[in-house]
């Protein structure tokens, strides 16, 4: 290989350019598959001394890990990281990789010729492709702006294949003078203790906050690896068996977060500062003092006493669970990274501060400023920030007029990607609006197929957006039946899918859909009718484009509803368990774009409506009753008529055929099935179709609308999955011999 003499000598001296700086630092290694897989066994081969992480999908290297692997790595370290975008970039998982490389490392990006590289299909992308689209359906324009970043970024080198010797006279990436200024960082920490002042001020406010007065929560905000996480472990090793011991404090302290894995290094500086305390399955022990982990749905389910609950990477926990926690437990520290990888933490400072600001006016907020695991002003921080957009914001309030007029425009995304000033504008507004707002989705809204931007602008400035996306005209009724029962999810369609699926509308794939994914107004001009305008705006183009409806899915909340029954649109489906993702249940809203869409729209609100007074005493009983009036009213609201269903019977003995087929859940079918118990429960019992048994536990199932953990009580069943499969065979007996036309 022609580069094999050139790229141990200068990864060599990168490491020590950064090692003497503190700083992380990128190595590009752009060429071929087969050059760039040789040049990066070749560079960390010359930095064999170091602890190296390898993520690629691809054999190049042993000790490789899948690329997937990524997003699992919050809360670990390495000196060296190999990121083979050869086999894909994920920006969310390129994100939380880099967050794991320290100060003094190196990041080795093997990757296509950067002149070729937005050109090429991205075997990461196929996330963002809708069926039956393929990779080549996703733009490069994502990519192209990467590879602009990667070439005017300080901090980075570049090594192309093919490329004369001459043209690499400084082996060296250019840095600035004042990314000199961390020169001699070393990490001399000791990791039970304090790093920094501010972690040290952040633990101190922590112990305070434990001893205090109740409900004045304490939030901590940081950049990632100022160590955080760090110091809430430090401050619960110190209230429970460090060094504060001979003051009286907690017996328990529960610690919270997304998942398990993303406490990780709580727990492990908890265990530093704590020697005497020993890992218990689901924490640490010492004696009758434990520091336990729970994770935040089980937290509000069954609220536990205890001195204290800290909550890590916050903004990844939906903000409804997030104020249960806050009404559940008096003391509670909330913490979370600003610029984030799973969940957005300026979204959540913004959102949840209103909920604070409400309910627990006295709270208190901590920022860590000093970088820990590198020093300040490293360029892999600022490559990152950049790259992912994860330091976007919206226009300032001063620079935006009061007068909220302007045309709804639809931008150009080719022209968006090359306009750093409006997409960090739009992106910043999506950031506030929905606080898990994720790298990807700006790769996303850049280059799926399918996707619109509708922006308002004031003066220049973005004042609100709206992201769009086509969903359905799926024709194919093998698939269409597969939709039904659950058993095929095809990508990037979930408003068909869910409303076949879990509607029982069975020909919803057939339709052609705008799908709302986000819309997101300026703080400073909210309630002026701009949401309003930009819907408006989309249906005038969704009437031009031959699209049958408009929708969005969100998690209820009579604000939210009330919102989108003001503009025009009507609920058609409710889900029967809290979503992960918002912690509520999840809504799906409709409004009519044609003739067709429109009888469609009503047939299926009339659906739901007729199916309500099972679903609210039954599966719903646990609903907010705020949420179920709005919901009702949403219904009823403007007094539009209802429609029978056209299918009648024939769609519930539908639904009822792919449950006792073992498809859909008998929550999605109690309707249906509160409906046959009521036609046919009498004629099966005088003909000895079922007997008592059977009659019994259909009656308690769909009429008495027993919860499923108490029938299994009652009739004395094994467990959850033989309950649900005697309530099948029973289905299967009562429905007609002859199967019913299909009416997808």
């Amino acid at each position: 290989m022609d580069c094999d003499h050139r790229v141990p000598a200068l990864a060599r001296h990168l490491r020590a350019r950064a090692g003497a700086l503190g700083h992380r630092l990128t190595l590009v290694l752009s060429g071929d598959p087969h050059w760039s897989a040789a040049a990066a066994r070749s560079a960390a081969a010359a930095c064999a001394d170091c602890p190296a992480l390898w993520l690629s999908d691809r054999p190049l290297h042993p000790a490789a890990r899948p690329l997937d692997a990524a997003t699992r790595l919050l809360g670990g370290e390495c000196e060296l990281l190999v990121y083979d975008a050869w086999s894909g970039f994920d920006p969310d998982g390129f994100g939380a990789a880099t967050g794991t490389l320290r100060g003094g490392g190196l990041l080795i990006l093997p990757c296509p010729p950067l002149d070729d590289w937005a050109g090429l299909p991205d075997p990461q992308a196929g996330r963002i492709a809708p069926w039956p689209l393929g990779l080549e359906a996703v733009t490069g324009r994502y990519i192209a702006r990467l590879v602009r970043v990667l070439r005017d970024q300080p901090g980075v080198a570049i090594l192309a294949q093919g490329v004369p010797d001459n043209s690499h006279d400084r082996p060296a990436p250019t840095l600035p003078d004042e990314l000199t200024a961390g020169a001699g960082h070393a990490d001399t920490r000791d990791p039970g203790q304090p790093a920094t002042p501010d972690q040290a001020a952040a633990v101190a406010a922590i112990l305070r906050h434990a001893r205090g007065r109740p409900h004045r929560p304490l939030v901590l905000t940081a950049d990632r690896g100022r160590g955080k996480s760090a110091a809430l472990g430090i401050a619960a090793a110190r209230l429970l068996g460090g060094a504060d011991t001979a003051v009286p404090g907690p017996r328990l302290v529960l610690v919270t977060a997304p998942r398990r894995a993303a406490a990780a290094a709580l727990f492990a500086h908890a265990a530093l500062a704590w020697p005497g305390a020993r890992p218990d399955g689901s924490g640490l022990r010492a004696g009758e003092r434990a520091i336990q982990f729970l994770a935040p749905d089980a937290l509000c389910q069954d609220p536990i006493g205890a001195g204290l609950l800290l909550v890590d990477e916050a903004a990844g926990i939906p903000a409804p669970l997030l104020a249960r926690l806050l009404e559940h437990y008096p003391r509670v520290v909330f913490a979370t990274t600003v610029h984030g990888y799973e969940g957005t933490g300026r979204g959540f400072d913004v959102r949840f501060r209103e909920t604070l600001d409400r309910r627990t006016p006295h709270w208190r907020g901590l920022t860590l400023e000093t970088p820990i695991r590198w020093a300040p002003q490293d360029p892999l921080e600022a490559l990152v920030l950049r790259a992912l957009l994860l330091d976007a914001a919206p226009a300032t309030a001063a620079d935006l007029p009061g007068d909220a007029r302007a045309p709804v425009e639809r931008l150009d995304r080719a022209a968006l990607a090359t306009d750093d000033h409006t997409l960090g504008q739009v992106f910043g507004l999506l950031v506030l609006a929905h606080y898990q707002t994720r790298p990807l989705d700006l790769r996303l809204l850049l280059d799926a197929p399918g996707v619109r931007v509708l922006v308002l602008r004031l003066s220049g400035q973005v004042a609100a957006t709206l992201i769009a996306v086509t969903e359905g005209g799926l024709t194919d009724p093998e698939l269409l039946r597969a939709v039904y029962d659950g058993r095929r999810r095809p990508r990037g369609h979930l408003l068909p899918f869910t409303l076949s699926a879990h509607g029982g509308l069975p020909d919803a794939p057939r339709r052609r859909w705008l799908r709302v994914i986000r819309i997101a107004v300026h703080p400073a001009l909210r309630r002026r009718g701009l949401g309003r305008q930009l819907l408006h705006g989309l249906l005038r183009e969704a009437k031009g484009d031959g699209i049958d409806l408009l929708g969005s899915s969100f998690g209820a909340t009579p604000e939210l509803i009330g919102f989108w029954t003001r503009c025009g649109y009507r609920p058609v489906q409710i889900g029967t368990s809290r979503n992960a993702a918002s912690g509520e249940h999840a809504l799906v809203v409709l409004r009519a774009a044609s003739r067709a869409g429109s009888i469609w729209r009503t047939a299926a609100r009339s659906r739901l409506a007729g199916r309500l007074p099972v679903l609210l005493p039954g599966p719903l009983r646990h609903l907010d009753p705020a949420v179920a009036a709005a919901l009702i009213a949403a219904l009823g609201a403007a007094h539009e008529p209802t429609a029978p269903d056209p299918a009648g019977e024939e769609a519930d003995d539908l639904e009822l055929r792919s449950f006792a087929a073992g498809h859909r859940t008998l929550e999605a079918v109690l309707p249906a099935l509160a409906a046959l118990t009521r036609r046919r429960l009498a004629a099966a019992l005088r003909s000895g179709q079922l007997d008592g048994a059977a009659a019994a536990l259909l009656a308690a199932a769909a009429a008495q609308l027993r919860p499923v953990a108490e029938l299994v009580a009652v009739f004395e069943a094994s467990g959850r999955e033989a309950l649900i499969a005697t309530l099948r065979a029973i289905v299967a007996r009562l429905l007609p011999a002859r199967p019913p036309e299909s009416i997808v």
